[in-house]
């Protein structure tokens, strides 16, 4: 598989009213959420409905979880139409997906069968980076410019995942907004 690229999603049918124009047959009914899968953490992200702006929602503890993080994604979606799952993919340098990726992709369609709703890919590859690299003002410590306590990294580590599925759920929405 190329770098940045998708598994192709089947489109979700989308009836149209009468004297209207004719729905977009790839625009689903309901909110995509993407996972940021892990051997510990999901992230999730998801958009309103109609929306092309990835929101981050949560971060799933696998090592809290009894189900492998199903009834918690549930609960965080909960109420909400879902339309197709983007899973988070990690693919080695050269494009080609390892043991892992098969892994996570096994691990997303789960989740997706569960929630009742399609699976698809999109590659990951440096979405799960923190904006470290911005600059930050030193908070009085001997510390390098913008590194954080550790205490302060643990604490940030879940928002983070959350920050990484919405950063694959909106290269998913950018990808697929161009191709039209």
């Amino acid at each position: 598989m190329p770098p940045n690229s998708t598994t192709p999603c089947k489109p979700s049918p989308t009836p149209s009213a009468p004297n209207s124009p004719p729905a977009d047959p790839d625009a689903p009914e309901g909110c995509i959420v993407a996972i940021d899968p892990g051997e510990r953490w999901i992230g999730v992200a998801r958009t309103a409905p109609g929306s092309d702006t990835a929101l981050p929602v949560g971060t799933i503890d696998l090592r809290a979880s009894r189900d492998e993080g199903r009834s918690e994604l549930a609960r965080m979606l909960g109420g909400l139409q879902l339309a197709r799952l983007v899973t988070g993919l990690p693919v080695r340098a050269d494009g080609e997906e390892d043991e892992q990726a098969r892994r996570f992709k096994a691990q997303g369609e789960a989740l997706a069968r569960h929630l009742g709703i399609p699976c698809c890919t999109q590659e990951e590859r440096d979405t799960s980076t923190p904006a470290l690299l911005q600059e930050r003002p030193r908070a009085g410590k001997a510390r390098r410019p913008g590194a954080r306590s550790k205490q302060r990294r643990r604490k940030e580590q879940p928002r983070e995942h959350a920050q990484a599925a919405a950063r694959i759920l909106q290269r998913w929405l950018d990808q697929r907004s161009a191709a039209r």
